[in-house]
């Protein structure tokens, strides 16, 4: 079954929609003050309380430091997803499981992240990250198609593969066409689940928006 990871939550409002919905995995934009889903790591701790237990969590960091990754750590998250650059200090003192994001302009990157265990999933997101806006999905083909032959000749191989997370753009007009098309292990949507005034004004997660998506891809 394609699971659902629900990015930018910010209020306990969201967390209440969001234990209503069940998706299989939710995000929080920590140390990311351009984007105005960043909440702060005291915020993060406070709604992660409130998460139903079966949901994964997953904090949603760009380029971070060891300091960073150590509160991340200490409150309670369960994978960390890093955009930007990921130094080796950052890597060997990380101690959760990570979601090596990745656009469409440096996809020629995913080879040296192949071979680390550390690294559990790819998120593959549009040129801008957080745009809302979709990508050419058939950029994606040769990967899974390596996936899957790796995988038929090598035991250990399938054992260590990579989770696909698929992101920007994804919506209910074209969630299904993802799912059929890329076959991701994760549909992984923000923008398309908010509530937005008529100037693009961000207030939060829509409760209706994350129902219908949650259950059509669980469907």
């Amino acid at each position: 079954m394609t699971r659902v990871k629900i990015c930018g939550l910010t209020r306990k409002e969201d967390i209440f929609c969001i234990n209503k919905a069940m998706p299989d995995y939710i995000g929080f934009v920590l140390f990311f003050p351009k984007s105005n889903r960043n909440i702060s790591i005291e915020q993060a701790e406070h709604l992660l309380e409130k998460v139903d237990k079966k949901i994964r969590t997953v904090a949603v960091v760009v380029s971070p430091t060891t300091e960073q990754i150590r509160q991340i750590e200490k409150a309670g998250f369960d994978y960390i997803q890093i955009h930007g650059t990921v130094t080796e200090d950052v890597y060997k003192q990380c101690k959760l499981p990570i979601l090596r994001a990745f656009n469409v302009s440096d996809l020629d990157k995913l080879d040296e992240y192949e071979a680390k265990d550390k690294i559990k999933g790819y998120v593959f997101d549009s040129k801008t990250p957080g745009s809302g806006k979709t990508f050419d999905w058939s950029l994606l083909d040769n990967i899974r198609q390596r996936q899957k032959t790796d995988a038929s000749k090598d035991v250990s191989h399938k054992k260590n593969k990579k989770m696909i997370f698929l992101a920007g753009g994804i919506d209910e007009t074209n969630v299904k066409r993802a799912i059929s098309q890329v076959a991701p292990d994760v549909i992984d949507l923000s923008s398309a689940v908010e509530k937005t005034s008529e100037d693009g004004t961000f207030h939060g997660k829509d409760p209706e928006k994350i129902r219908t998506i949650v259950t059509m891809v669980h469907d």
